[in-house]
């Protein structure tokens, strides 16, 4: 008994995670790039720089709330990616430039020290028309 309730909830997990899985790395291959077109070309040496803190408004503290919960989908996705079919790394760097929270500065550095992530964001700016990042 013990084995036919294991096999009913390996086929229900496989039905749920199949399509799950297939519909993260088609969006991934649609969306992370459309995104990564969109960044600026100096925004890894923009980011770095400190900003004055402003005042909030409604609308602003909509649009950071909206900003964050983005970046958590995507961060998590992400994550998610590093195991399933997907672009994890990428994805993991958008989220972490949508989130806002202390040490962000210095978790991108991390990321875009690695030559072989800053090879695919500027191979995909490549394949999009856009000029290659200038990297700090």
């Amino acid at each position: 008994m013990d084995q036919f309730v294991n096999t009913q909830l390996f086929i229900t997990l496989f039905r749920w995670l199949a399509p799950l899985s297939l519909a993260t790395f088609i969006l991934s291959l649609i969306i992370i790039p459309l995104i990564i077109a969109r960044l600026s070309i100096n925004c890894f040496i923009n980011i770095s720089r400190k900003k004055e803190p402003a005042r909030l408004s409604g609308t602003s503290i909509a649009f950071l709330l909206f900003r964050n919960i983005g970046g958590i989908f995507f961060l998590t996705a992400g994550f998610a990616m590093l195991f399933l079919p997907g672009q994890g790394l990428l994805t993991i760097l958008i989220g972490l430039l949508l989130l806002t929270f202390p040490g962000k500065q210095t978790m991108i550095n991390f990321l875009i020290a690695k030559p072989s992530l800053q090879h695919s964001l500027d191979w995909i700016r490549k394949k999009t028309g856009k000029p290659p990042f200038i990297w700090p």
